[in-house]
């Protein structure tokens, strides 16, 4: 069963990395192939012909589930402007102070289910269930596009959420009805408004509330980050792991009170009456947490385990885990592109096989050996999923997993009861024992997490040394008698050195990031780094440093910046900066506003000029007794290899641009331009362009920006003049080396699967 699984799974996943839902020759022919190879070992070779069967079968799912619900996508009338709409809130709504957002099943014009954000201090309490008259605007599915970043597009697929937006301010907006079309999250927002009073004090009320509901939209950022940086996020939220250990314990109650009955057990053998109780508390738990994937999967493999003793079935471990895995495949094929459904199959399957490697050992040894196996073997899948781990994890876990789930999980859940029975004193009690619990073991994870070699940052480059290094890791983790450590060593080395970037030399290699609206290009030599701008950032703290810079550059093992500058002072240039200073250390910074700049920062002004590995860098604009302020003061820069040049505008207007055309001194002319101010009819005179004769224009972009930009007369203008224009709201990210044949790769197209937006969908 557990190779059929496997096999399943793989069709799923060739399914999945196409870049289109249409079938290929060539694919049409493997599928015929191995639909003939199936009927031809039938009979002979039945076991290859099932696995053949069960690929098939899954790839022709993946489909069928895919062109469903990809079918279902908005009609364009509906996008891109205000639509009168009715529909339920059905989620647990996310606030913060200047939005909510939810997920709306959209009954009227149309039925869909859509992400929105509603913004503004004013706007009303929302409650899941909820029937409201809404006017929202939506737009397609969007999302950054970037080497090593969170692929959005992909989550909202995975989600079938078909659509997102925002609510309209407007009188016409209320609502309707409180409805019982959404129970569970009815029940569960009625569970997080009886828990607000008593947790609404203590330090850890955010991972309290997402153990009980499954909701970790409360948990403080500095907590989230600190379970991230020792790799124990799995247990500050409801898990397979909560789930396993409260089914498990209605399971030995229950058995055991079983058993005090002679009359009872004669009638029903206590362990089948536990696996009973075992299921249903799983099921429990599971409705709490919203029924969400991760708590279906862990729901489905405790209910294959308490099944099979049920059916009083004599089948291995390794049986069990393959039909939990093939059911939750069935169910939801859209659980490959899940993180959560990588992460707990290989933890439970590595898991079942230390069970058996150390089942001699004394228990608490066993333990131990266990979480060092646990912590080498999620290695790579760890870094291939969040670019980082913790090399201490399994100690942090050694600690963290008793605390979860002997104390805080248990006695939160109990607290919990004791609220909704009224018994204050003691669900206070509970909760604030939880609380201290919490707060001990989070000084203990601070001391992991401040030790300098804690953290490891590293991405596999491609899916093939992913599987090279999990290769490696299985190997090390085999007994000692087969011998094959050393060659794990070896296998794992190689993904580290051939995921080198090389730079040809006395060139540079430039990355201009997908940022949304804003710039920000990282500029790489041999041997050093600069990053031009850093993006915007909301009021929420939502960065382009977190969410698009540092994924990038630790995907492509960029430990240090040399130099940053940033042009202006605008957010969508500046907003990022913090971030990188908190993870980077950095030589320089260069700025027209130094004042802006947290710690030590420079002036930039035109004649500063600098040479790394035979490539010249020099400032153009503006002059050190300028008058420009604002836009038109931004720092221009200037990257000549030996074959090419680069000239980072950032945001000039017209009266910097004659400003530069009037220096004499200055020489223009770049192969590589990125357009001014993000291609604003303020900007890009005609004589501006002719001067710099650039053959290619980038232009840095938000997807649907209300500016509208790149203006339409600005690009072509550029076409106009003979310039290839490229944007990053079509393209993603854009990659290319500076040198004497410039080839631009475009992220978003090259990388394409089916559920990505592209830009002849608009």
């Amino acid at each position: 069963m557990l190779f059929n699984a496997l096999f399943f799974l793989a069709g799923l996943v060739v399914f999945s990395t196409k870049n289109t839902l249409e079938f290929s020759v060539v694919e049409t022919t493997l599928i015929l192939a191995l639909f003939i190879a199936f009927l031809e070992t039938f009979r002979r070779k039945f076991r290859i012909s099932a696995k053949i069967l069960f690929a098939i079968v899954g790839f022709v799912w993946m489909a069928v589930f895919s062109h469903t619900l990809l079918n279902q996508s908005l009609d364009g009338q509906f996008l891109n402007q205000p639509i009168e709409t009715r529909g339920f809130i059905v989620s647990l709504p996310s606030s913060s102070v200047e939005k909510s957002i939810f997920l709306y099943e959209v009954v009227e014009p149309f039925q869909a289910k859509v992400r929105l954000s509603w913004y503004g201090t004013d706007r009303p309490k929302l409650i899941a269930g909820d029937e409201w008259a809404l006017t929202i605007k939506l737009k397609h599915n969007n999302g950054l596009r970037n080497q090593g970043g969170f692929d959005y597009e992909k989550w909202l697929f995975a989600n079938k959420i078909n659509a997102t937006g925002y609510v309209r301010k407007i009188e016409s907006n209320q609502v309707l009805s409180s409805s019982n079309s959404a129970l569970i999250h009815q029940l569960r927002q009625s569970i997080r408004t009886t828990l607000s009073p008593y947790l609404q004090e203590l330090d850890f009320s955010g991972v309290i509330n997402a153990l009980v509901l499954g909701d970790r939209s409360l948990i403080k950022s500095e907590h989230w980050l600190l379970f991230q940086q020792t790799n124990t996020t799995h247990l500050s939220v409801i898990s397979g792991l909560h789930i396993g250990l409260i089914s498990t314990l209605l399971f030995f109650i229950t058995t055991y009170l079983w058993r005090l009955s002679r009359r009872l057990v004669i009638l029903v053998p206590a362990q089948v009456v536990g696996s009973f109780f075992g299921i249903i508390g799983a099921l429990s738990y599971a409705f709490i947490a919203g029924f969400s994937v991760p708590t279906q999967r862990a729901f489905i493999m405790a209910s294959v385990a308490f099944l099979s003793i049920i059916l009083r079935t004599q089948y291995s471990v390794w049986t069990l885990y393959g039909l939990a895995m093939l059911m939750v495949l069935i169910l939801n094929p859209l659980s490959v592109f899940d993180v959560g459904f990588w992460l707990s199959f290989y933890a439970v399957g590595v898991i079942l096989y230390g069970v058996s490697l150390f089942n001699n050992k004394p228990a608490l040894l066993k333990l131990i050996y266990l979480q060092l196996l646990i912590c080498i073997a999620m290695l790579p899948i760890t870094l291939w999923f969040f670019q980082s781990s913790s090399s201490l994890s399994g100690l942090a876990n050694l600690v963290a997993i008793p605390t979860f789930s002997l104390i805080v999980t248990p006695i939160s859940l109990l607290g919990a009861l004791f609220s909704f029975a009224e018994a204050t004193t003691l669900a206070q009690l509970c909760f604030d024992i939880a609380d201290k619990a919490l707060s001990l073991l989070g000084i203990f994870l601070q001391q992991i997490s401040d030790l300098s070699f804690n953290r490891v940052h590293f991405m596999p480059a491609s899916a093939l040394d992913l599987l090279i290094l999990v290769l490696g890791a299985c190997l090390l983790i085999l007994p000692r008698g087969l011998k094959l450590r050393r060659a794990a060593l070896i296998l794992i080395v190689i993904p580290i050195f051939t995921s080198q970037t090389n730079i040809p030399p006395k060139a540079a290699l430039i990355d201009v990031l997908d940022v949304g609206q804003g710039l920000s290009v990282i500029v790489r030599t041999e041997n050093h780094t600069l990053i031009y701008d850093t993006g915007s950032q909301s009021p929420s703290g939502f960065n382009m440093g977190d969410a698009a810079l540092i994924p990038f550059l630790i995907t492509n093992q960029v430990n240090s910046i040399d130099t940053i500058i940033i042009s202006h002072g605008d957010n969508d240039h500046i907003g990022g900066l913090q971030a990188i200073m908190d993870n980077f250390t950095i030589g320089k910074i260069l700025s027209s506003v130094p004042n802006k700049i947290p710690g030590t920062a420079e002036r930039c002004h035109a004649g500063q000029f600098w040479l790394w590995d035979g490539v010249q860098f020099e400032i153009l604009s503006p002059s050190s007794h300028t008058t420009l302020k604002g836009n038109n003061a931004s720092c221009v820069l200037k990257i000549t290899t030996k074959d090419a040049s680069l000239l980072l505008t950032g945001d000039i207007e017209k009266k910097a641009e004659k400003a530069l055309l009037q220096n004499n001194a200055i020489n223009l002319d770049a192969e590589v331009m990125i357009i001014p101010h993000h291609g604003s009819k303020t900007s890009s005179t005609e004589a501006f362009i002719a001067a710099i004769s650039p053959a290619i224009a980038i232009s840095s972009s938000g997807y649907r920006n209300p500016y509208k930009h790149p203006a339409a007369v600005i690009v072509e203008r550029y076409k106009n003049n003979g310039v290839v224009v490229f944007d990053t709201n079509c393209s993603g990210q854009l990659s290319f080396i500076l040198d004497d044949e410039i080839v631009i790769n475009e992220y978003r197209k090259d990388q394409r699967s089916f559920y990505h937006r592209q830009c002849n969908e608009d």
